[in-house]
């Protein structure tokens, strides 16, 4: 299974930094594993801007949904290889608040699966209440695809529950999610639980910050005791990206032109100054060597 290979890093893993021109000295390297660039920001930013970003920051591997898909190819194409492309159900700008009744999302996330071009599926979104279902036909049949190809899901569960994300971790055992916004609201004590019973959960960091979520850490003050235990028991499993997107939540704004990666430097300045507070070796993990251990495979194909 995905999150069971590359245990240890391999050599053109740790040389990923190597493959960018140079970087600003003051950012050490970064794993960016939440990034979006969508049709309706490269009206604003184009993929060499949002290339050059990346690459100011140290940023040395990132990982990329877009809408539609191809997006994030000219990102990779850009980067070769260190730049890391999901495939989104949302195939268009169109579908992307009923794409769990889209019969043709299975068949086209096979079709990108099978290219060989995209190492993960999603951002999906699953909002209790809203849809989908957790047993509706399209998101099973992504998550079997999943398995088949041997990738993982980029889930967004927008639930006040953490039992809405346990039911779904603990029936699809075999399949590796990467956990958007760590349950979004959710506290410490209703993530432990997804964390304790589903080792096929990774932490993902994005979006826990005043810009959508609200800040699980001041942007001028101390990580909370809570918060700081709970990073440290689940080290290991815990990665973070910025999710540069604007109006994410608004959705009668999506269709506007989005200036989210205007706001890269005040996203990253944001997550650097909680990693900052943490014990080196947990700040390093999170930081990069976790996410260098989750997409190893994605990597070493990649470089191939």
């Amino acid at each position: 299974m995905w999150y069971r290979i590359g245990l240890f890093l391999v050599v053109g893993t740790l040389a990923v930094a190597g493959c960018q021109s140079m970087s600003q000295p003051e950012h050490p390297p970064f794993a960016d594993i939440h990034l979006h660039y969508n049709w309706d920001q490269d009206e604003i930013y184009t993929p060499e801007q949002a290339i050059k970003e990346l690459e100011e920051h140290n940023v040395v591997l990132a990982v990329v949904s877009s809408v539609p898909s191809d997006m994030a190819l000219e990102l990779a194409d850009l980067g070769k290889d260190w730049i890391v492309p999901f495939y989104s159900p949302y195939y268009d700008a169109g579908n992307r608040l009923n794409w769990f009744y889209d019969e043709k999302v299975v068949d086209k996330a096979r079709e990108a699966l099978a290219s060989g071009k995209f190492y993960g599926l999603g951002e999906m979104h699953l909002v209790a209440g809203a849809g989908p279902r957790r047993d509706n036909p399209v998101f099973l049949g992504l998550l079997e695809l999943a398995k088949e190809y041997d990738v993982p899901v980029n889930i967004h569960t927008d639930s006040s529950r953490y039992e809405y994300m346990l039911s779904i971790c603990e029936q699809h055992p075999e399949v590796v999610f990467q956990w958007s916004h760590v349950g979004g609201i959710l506290q410490p004590e209703s993530i432990t639980p997804v964390m304790e019973a589903c080792p096929n959960v990774w932490a993902d960091m994005s979006a826990r910050d005043p810009w959508h979520y609200g800040d699980f850490v001041k942007t001028t003050g101390p990580i909370p005791d809570e918060w700081r235990e709970w990073l440290i028991r689940f080290q290991d499993r815990i990665m973070v990206g910025t999710d540069p997107v604007s109006g994410g939540h608004e959705v009668y704004t999506w269709y506007e032109a989005d200036n989210g990666w205007d706001h890269y430097a005040r996203l990253y300045n944001y997550h650097r100054h909680w990693l900052d507070q943490l014990p080196p070796e947990v700040e390093e993990k999170i930081r990069l060597t976790n996410a260098q251990r989750f997409f190893d495979y994605a990597l070493q194909k990649m470089n191939q």
